[in-house]
């Protein structure tokens, strides 16, 4: 069958070209071809009812980490429903911007300068082939997803497959997409309570991870509200989060590592003037590679906001990572997420959380006046700096995730000197 396949771009001669090799692979094709202009006021129109598969010729930057022509065509056309897989056809960029290009929703990146016809042709059924395959997929897990999801959680465009998470005020589900042909994670608001703090929830988080564009933190994909719930699509991990990773003993050098990157992380969060306040193993992801992003912003605000941690008789937060000063509803600073990074890095050392009780009343005034026990003699390395980090007095621990990560950085050298002494 011959696919169906739109070429757009600026440069005349590149989408003749680009033209000529589809018709030599399909000698039946007929690709329209349009400048960027035309693309622009036609762009709602192009749909997988309509198109197969679009190649968009575009410039990007050198510098991964800039704004270009490309990457901002990826942002806008990520927001539309049901565009076919989009495949780049790139002027500059390097391997960072086609990883980029890649998490932005293209579904290959193609250098215009190590272009032919082989690689094309490779490509294209490449696209095609998983396109149909996911098309076959979807169809099979709707029809039995009839059987799984409750009423009342259709999300437009969002095919549910499973329920991943849930809590008091959201569920968690994995989804496809069909604007992104890919599995987003699709956090969907229970049904509201009339609390006028509960009032777009999620367009808050939105609005806190959208202002922090970096690795490791979420990518999140959309927003919106569909017969009065709240809805937000973001990046689906296949690996799983912290917790599940505690469930089997980690080294120290590798509870090292994994505090190295959570502190990176909020590092970033901080640097943006954003607090967490929700830092736990279960909104810490991580990827096949083995990096970490934070995920969960719900109650993370702005440091010149007002950040007490919540009303009175209003638990928000885990009590099992909540700081001295959380508990007791006072002002919050970025120490705050410290303390909670502390409380996760015992639990990576020693197996288990430092604080445990029979509620959370109890498990909160442990953190305000228990005393935390000791990690294991062997471990006795890192009680300086997690008694830093886990100090009530605030005004003793590190003055900032820089400090920490440094500390944390100091601290995986000093290990691999005592385990080279000890293996001399």
């Amino acid at each position: 069958m011959t696919p169906r396949i739109l070429i757009a771009g600026r440069d005349e001669q590149q989408r003749q070209w680009l033209r000529h090799h589809l018709q030599t692979l399909w000698p039946d094709a007929e690709p329209p071809s349009l400048d960027l202009d035309q693309f622009e006021r036609q762009r709602n129109d192009i749909t997988r009812r309509n198109y197969d598969v679009v190649l968009l010729c575009a410039r990007f930057a050198r510098d991964a980490g800039g704004s270009c022509e490309g990457i901002e065509w990826l942002r806008q056309l990520r927001r539309q429903r049901l565009l076919p897989p989009l495949i780049m056809v790139a002027t500059d960029g390097n391997e960072l911007t086609a990883i980029r290009a890649s998490r932005l929703g293209a579904a290959a990146y193609l250098p215009r300068d190590l272009l032919d016809a082989q690689l094309l042709g490779r490509t294209l059924r490449k696209v095609l082939h998983a396109s149909r395959r996911r098309a076959r997929r979807l169809a099979s897990a709707t029809r039995r997803r009839g059987d799984l999801v409750p009423p009342g959680l259709d999300i437009p465009h969002y095919t549910l497959l499973r329920q991943i998470g849930r809590s008091a005020r959201a569920s968690v589900w994995l989804a496809h997409s069909a604007a992104l042909q890919r599995p987003v994670a699709l956090k969907i608001s229970e049904p509201g309570d009339g609390e006028p703090g509960d009032v777009q929830q999620f367009a808050r988080e939105y609005a806190a991870i959208a202002a922090l564009r970096d690795p490791a933190i979420v990518d999140i994909y959309d927003y919106g509200v569909h017969e009065g719930r709240e809805f937000l699509a973001m990046e689906y991990f296949a690996c799983g989060d912290l917790k599940q990773r505690l469930l089997h003993p980690l080294s120290s050098d590798e509870a090292v590592t994994y505090a190295r990157r959570i502190a990176a992380a909020l590092r970033v969060v901080h640097d943006a003037g954003i607090l967490h306040r929700d830092l736990k193993p279960p909104n810490v992801m991580l990827r096949p590679d083995g990096s970490v992003v934070l995920i969960d912003f719900g109650l993370a605000k702005h440091m010149n906001a007002n950040t007490h941690s919540t009303a009175i008789g209003v638990l928000r937060g885990s009590p099992y990572y909540m700081s001295p000063e959380q508990v007791q509803g006072r002002e919050l600073d970025a120490r705050s997420d410290q303390y909670a990074l502390g409380v996760v890095f015992f639990e990576m050392l020693a197996g288990h959380k430092p604080y445990t009780g029979v509620s959370a009343m109890d498990l909160m005034q442990q953190h305000v006046s228990g005393e935390r026990p000791p990690l294991p003699p062997h471990l006795a390395i890192y009680e300086p700096l997690l008694s830093r980090l886990m100090a009530r007095d605030r005004e003793e621990r590190c003055p900032d995730m820089h400090a920490v990560l440094t500390e944390l950085i100091q601290l995986a050298a000093m290990s691999a000197v005592t385990r080279d002494a000890d293996a001399a």
